[in-house]
């Protein structure tokens, strides 16, 4: 296969299965969510301890008697009683203890639910773009899941090796400080400057090559997971063997990849000046990663195709088939990419797929399902302004019967986000500390808050989409995303005076906060799924159901949240100029 049907077979992926493989990419994101849930918790109990034990009510008391015009960005310009009331509060070991906890539970909760995740959307781009494959690619995705011990193996794989290519410019950094310290004034302590300079341009050019040369050995690991059913060093060499086996291919996915994101950051810079910079995330998890990965996943399977076409010629090579020829054992221990690492075969299969026996991992079981056709809400062959219309339609429709069905799992996102809102404000609201009005409240966005607008909308849905799709790890992330959220919201209210609150929250939040209780529903319904597939209770058909409910119910909150954000951004202002005076 070539590069350039590799682009439109990466092409057709989202035109024809964006509904079925678009959820994944949610929970892509959604994965930062999961590792927040630690850190939350770890700042909960660090609130707690410092509130219990007398400590912030000290140092807020410390603060509020400051004087803000003797402060200064100088050294020196923080009163030293404070400075040291600061470190003893913050920097205490019990703080810190928590905290590194909480931090090293976040990276384990990352990695763990990267892999996971990470599965899923590869499992079900394979199924997308590959022509002799004619699975549902939803239903694939779920039974990739089986496949995250690998996945979560080649993240702390990556990480460890960009640890170690970080190296030369850390001993170079070290290098050229040693230099400082011990040169002389003057001319000396010049020469020593220009060396520590020149030591730490060549740490970072070498650091960044190998950054680079770690990016490009691990780029197909992925692929090689899901089309080749292989484990972690099966997946490392087959990707590490690409570049030689394929050399003008590799070169070419190179190329498209830095091509990518240069243009992602020239528009990135291009809506920054616009104000509208939230786009780019939204267009980073839904656009540019589900693409790249059509294109690597679609290049590995036509790789693979070839090579399997290769095998099932038949040899003629004029040699008798029992002949033992160092020919023959050299092709018995070249590597199935094509480059030779060395002996295969029984080590190969040892470490193929541990995971091959799990029973999410079933590719050749995986429900079919209905065709997104007959559904409905998928395979756009109209044109992409037809099948935005005919998504949000859908969404909308999914959307109504989620919440008069399923009320229930509203409700207790609603109290959850009420309980919430309810501890930010007894949090903040005892301290006396309170915030004025601004000058001009109907000016705080603009005279045409058109890039506000935009963020806001963007900026929410992608929080309701967070909260829905982390739903998918039993509900618990959803749960803290729901807290956070209130938190927020009422750690606000409780310094801001009630009139002013209501001037500037109320009109946006009486369609905001609903939506948010939605999505936490939807997350909290997708939890319950998850949980009673994971125990057997429920069919994995169930989940493949629920994920893609999921995804149109977020959908259908995209039209709720532009809404709330036009109210935010255009009208929340002009009430609130008026209820000021």
């Amino acid at each position: 296969m070539t590069v350039d049907d590799a682009l439109r077979a990466a092409a057709g992926l989202l035109r024809q299965n964006a509904a079925t493989v678009l959820p994944y990419y949610a929970l892509l994101a959604a994965a930062v969510d999961v590792a927040r849930v630690p850190l939350l918790a770890g700042a909960i109990v660090v609130y707690v301890f410092l509130a219990s034990t007398g400590r912030l009510a000290t140092l807020v008391d410390d603060l509020a008697g400051l004087n803000p015009e003797l402060l200064s960005p100088e050294p020196g310009g923080v009163p030293p009683e404070l400075s040291d009331r600061l470190a003893t509060t913050l920097f205490s070991p019990t703080v810190v203890a928590t905290m590194l906890a909480a931090g090293v539970g976040g990276v384990v909760c990352y990695v763990l639910a990267r892999g996971v995740t990470r599965a899923a959307a590869l499992a079900a781009v394979k199924a997308g773009v590959d022509s002799d494959d004619d699975r549902d690619p939803l239903a694939t995705g779920v039974a990739g899941v089986g496949r995250w011990r690998t996945f979560a193996a080649l993240v702390v794989v990556r990480w460890g090796l960009l640890v170690v290519a970080g190296v030369p410019v850390v001993a170079a950094v070290i290098a050229g400080a040693g230099t400082l310290g011990t040169a002389d004034v003057g001319t000396a302590l010049d020469e020593g400057a220009a060396v520590a300079i020149l030591a730490a341009l060549a740490g970072v050019i070498v650091t960044a090559a190998a950054v680079l040369v770690v990016l490009a050995l691990l780029a197909f690991a992925g692929p090689a997971v899901v089309v080749d059913d292989v484990g972690v060093r099966g997946a490392v060499r087959r990707s590490a063997g690409v570049p030689f086996a394929h050399p003008g291919g590799f070169v070419l996915y190179g190329v498209v990849v830095v091509a990518t994101y240069v243009v992602l950051g020239i528009g990135a810079a291009v809506l920054g000046v616009a104000g509208v910079n939230r786009v780019v995330a939204l267009v980073s998890a839904f656009l540019v990663a589900p693409v790249l990965d059509g294109i690597a996943v679609a290049l590995y399977v036509g790789w693979a195709d070839d090579r399997e076409s290769e095998r099932s010629k038949p040899a003629d090579t004029g040699l008798d088939a029992d002949a033992d020829t160092g020919e023959q054992r050299r092709a018995a221990a070249t590597d199935e990419s094509g480059f030779v690492f060395g002996p295969v075969g029984a080590t190969e299969e040892a470490d193929g797929s541990p995971e091959s026996g799990d029973e999410w991992d079933d590719p050749a079981g995986a429900d079919r399902g209905e065709t997104q056709e007959e559904s409905g809400d998928g395979r756009n062959s109209g044109g992409v302004v037809s099948g935005v219309r005919r998504a949000l339609g859908g969404g909308i429709a999914e959307l109504g019967g989620f919440v008069r069905r399923d009320w229930g799992y509203v409700l207790v996102a609603a109290i959850v986000l009420a309980v919430g809102i309810v501890a930010g404000w007894t949090a903040t609201a005892g301290y006396g500390v309170r915030i004025g009005a601004p000058d001009d409240p109907g000016a705080v966005f603009g005279a045409v808050p058109v890039g506000p607008f935009v963020n806001i909308s963007v900026n929410n849905w992608l929080v309701a989409t967070h909260a829905g799709f982390s739903g998918l790890f039993a509900g618990v992330p959803t749960v803290a995303t729901l807290l956070f959220n209130g938190l927020l919201v009422g750690a606000v209210a409780g310094v801001v005076e009630p009139l002013l609150f209501a001037a500037l929250v109320a009109p946006h939040g009486i369609v905001e906060l609903p939506a948010i209780a939605v999505a936490g529903g939807v997350g909290l319904r997708l939890g319950h799924v998850a949980w009673g597939t994971w125990r057997g209770a429920r069919s994995r058909s169930a989940l493949v159901d629920e994920i893609g409910r999921t995804w149109r119910v977020v959908v259908g909150l995209a039209v709720v949240f532009v809404v709330a954000g036009f109210v935010e951004a255009f009208v929340t202002p002009r009430v609130a100029a008026a209820v000021l005076g």
